[in-house]
């Protein structure tokens, strides 16, 4: 417990050393003269294409401002902003996830409306896209950088070898499964050891058979995981896992550098996860080409008067209300949301870029697939762990992540899910009233 409790206290503390750093140091260089402003983010590892790229672009353009990533392990990151945030002494800038996340730190937030107007800000985004990741109790405190949309990747040559195609219906879905399966090819990959990549199954077979204002009740608490449309999501997914259609032991294998690595060997035919598999699979490492080597498709119909919802996460900008250099900070947060610094972090990234300043003849035919499913859905749903209280969040990972592990305790698992829930949000509102 020692250990855990130093190795803790380093996590938070080695980015605030970082940012004091940034801002004590300087050389006598022409760089020297201009004003640091610090940002601490996740896109780290195989998230990590086009954000320096992105910071590239503001370098070279500010006589002003010198913006300063900071990365943070993904996972780290997660567990180390509140404790960051609380320590007094936050970067100028966080990268962070819109939804539930952002609003469970508002409190710790500058609001951003002052820039947002002046800068006629409604201009670059969408009112969707606005009201789902930018306000939040009537005010506004979000710069959108990323929307990543979740759908399957595949093997492209598993496809054309075997004269399959991508199915439209879960029909379809179930007889493609069974003829990969029956080549001796592992249909689905899935590496849930991170547990959140385990989430996107759940969601969506959620949303392809319930409406998307039932699952908005079940991530605000107002309906119960006990409901008979969550018990008919596990049921569903049960067969696929017993089925053998994925992978045996998800939870012992990491999103990419094992659940990628499958479908890029060959060993599997697809997997099921956000637009930052474009970033992956298209680097120096694995040097495929988009719709030649690998291709998507969004997640099949599986009751056709369900209407379509989208689903992924966008990535933004926060401002601490502690930080240092807050006007900096906002001056910066205006720059990006301009189409050079946003197409930087796209085409590293994968991700389609939230402001409309970027044109549609920029995106390769996969991303422009993928706003053409997006225009096409009724809503654009952010996934579990960004839908519902970061608290709550973890008790459903943790209950997917045993569901992989024992799925035929389905009933049990969901059972003290519901449990479980119904005492957090308990908790959680009386803290609120």
């Amino acid at each position: 417990m020692k250990r855990h409790v130093t190795s803790l206290a380093v996590i938070i503390l080695l980015p605030l050393l970082l940012i004091s750093c940034e801002r004590a140091g300087g050389s006598k260089d022409t760089a020297a003269i201009k004003t640091s402003i610090t940002f601490l983010h996740y896109f780290t590892d195989s998230m990590s294409g086009g954000l320096d790229d992105m910071a590239k672009v503001f370098n070279s353009q500010s006589n002003q401002y010198d913006l300063k990533p900071i990365p943070l392990d993904h996972e780290s990151f997660k567990t180390s902003i509140r404790q960051n945030l609380e320590a007094g002494n936050p970067p100028d800038l966080y990268s962070y996830w819109a939804g539930a996340r952002t609003a469970s730190i508002l409190k710790h937030l500058e609001p951003i409306d002052d820039i947002w107007n002046r800068e006629k800000l409604d201009d670059r985004f969408s009112p969707a896209v606005i009201k789902a990741a930018v306000e939040y109790n009537g005010k506004k405190y979000f710069i959108p950088l990323t929307q990543h949309y979740v759908g399957f990747f595949y093997n492209k040559k598993i496809f054309s070898t075997y004269g399959l195609t991508p199915p439209k219906t879960w029909h379809e879905f179930i007889t493609l499964c069974e003829q990969l399966k029956s080549k001796g090819i592992t249909p689905i990959a899935l590496g849930a050891r991170e547990k959140w990549p385990a989430q996107f199954w759940f969601d969506l077979l959620l949303l392809r058979t319930s409406s998307y204002e039932f699952r908005q009740k079940l991530m605000q608490g107002e309906a119960s995981y006990q409901d008979p449309r969550v018990t008919a999501v596990f049921e569903r997914w049960q067969h696929l896992v017993q089925h053998g259609y994925f992978n045996r032991k998800p939870n012992d294998l990491s999103w990419d550098s094992g659940a990628n690595e499958l479908v890029y060997s060959g060993k599997a035919a697809m997997t099921l996860m956000g637009t930052w598999i474009i970033g992956y699979f298209s680097d120096s490492s694995h040097n495929w080409v988009a719709g030649k080597d690998f291709d998507f498709f969004p997640f099949p119909v599986i009751d056709p008067a369900v209407p379509p919802v989208s689903l992924g996460p966008i990535d933004g900008l926060v401002v601490p209300r502690k930080a240092a250099n807050k006007s900096g900070a906002k001056e910066v947060m205006v720059f990006l949301t301009a189409a050079a610094p946003q197409e930087a972090l796209s085409k590293g990234s994968g991700a389609v870029a939230p402001s409309r300043t970027v044109p549609l003849r920029f995106y390769g035919d996969i991303q422009q697939r993928v706003l053409q499913e997006i225009a096409r859905s009724t809503h654009f749903a952010f996934n579990y762990d960004l839908a519902t209280p970061p608290e709550i969040a973890e008790l459903g990972l943790n209950a997917l992540s045993e569901f992989l592990e024992f799925p035929a305790d389905y009933r049990t698992i969901q059972q003290a899910l519901a449990t479980d829930a119904a005492n957090s949000f308990r908790r959680l509102k009386a803290v609120h009233k």
